[in-house]
């Protein structure tokens, strides 16, 4: 989830929530639009560390 900071509502101001879910919002409407993904946060399965002989035997 990239916006979670939206989860939970924490502003005092109503306007600085409005302006939150604006950007949001926004940010969602552009990647629809021009069918871009987000880069994920992990890595991809090809290029993960191997793991150490240490984490093998766990």
């Amino acid at each position: 989830m990239l916006h979670r900071r939206l989860a939970r509502d924490y502003e005092t101001r109503p306007a600085s929530s409005v302006a939150w879910i604006h950007g949001s919002m926004t940010d969602v409407m552009l990647r629809r639009l021009t069918r871009t993904t987000t880069a994920t946060w992990r890595d991809p399965p090809d290029q993960r560390p191997a793991p150490s002989k240490e984490q093998e035997r766990r």
